[in-house]
């Protein structure tokens, strides 16, 4: 069931409500007989959309919302999270930064509920190229990160002082590295050389 404006055609076209079988409502502009502009929308399963339409699709800026809680605000390229945006999790934790194709990819900031944080760059929704992470118990690492682990060249630092410089693979020290007991202390115990699978090797 439609109400609201119409064109000479009969195509809805203006401001209107549109009340589908099953509970899907939109209410907001239209042009030639599609949602376009700014709009609200509730869709059957609970869910809503409130934002600038294109051709039927979220395009342009929009705050999702998820019947559990979860919510996105921010751009939108034809129905796909694109651009910057906010979200918003079940339990709170939150995800600031860039999108693309309804994934996390480009640089952002992720927040966890357990006092964990990750800045820096992701691809596909997984930590990808340069970035830190700053952990609950203090710990943080600095470097090179692939598929969401930390791989390449990196730096760990452990709270209680010891600190790893070298290279990482799939979350492990693996290659040429140097690991020092205290990092201020020249004296301290240390090691350089080489790490396989996270041990010292050689």
């Amino acid at each position: 069931m439609y109400k609201g404006q119409v064109n000479e055609q009969g195509n809805r076209d203006g401001l209107g409500v549109q009340i589908n079988l099953g509970g899907r409502v939109y209410e907001g502009s239209w042009l030639k007989d599609k949602r376009n502009g700014q709009g609200f929308e509730t869709y059957k399963n609970g869910n809503q959309y409130i934002g600038v339409f294109m051709n039927n699709k979220p395009h342009g800026k929009g705050i999702y919302t998820w019947l559990n809680g979860e919510s996105y605000d921010g751009e939108w390229v034809q129905g796909c999270k694109y651009g910057f945006g906010i979200w918003k999790g079940l339990k709170n934790d939150t995800y600031m930064g860039q999108w693309k194709d309804n994934k996390v990819w480009g640089y952002g900031v992720h927040q966890w509920t357990n006092g964990d944080k990750y800045e820096g760059e992701w691809a596909r929704s997984l930590k990808n190229g340069q970035g830190t992470d700053t952990f609950a118990n203090q710990d943080v690492y600095t470097g090179q990160y692939q598929g969401g682990k930390p791989d390449g060249y990196g730096q760990y630092k452990w709270k209680a002082g010891a600190i790893y410089v070298g290279e990482f693979k799939q979350g492990r020290k693996h290659g040429k590295g140097t690991w020092r007991k205290q990092e201020t202390d020249p004296k301290c115990n240390q090691y350089k050389g080489e790490y396989l699978d996270d041990k010292k090797h050689g």
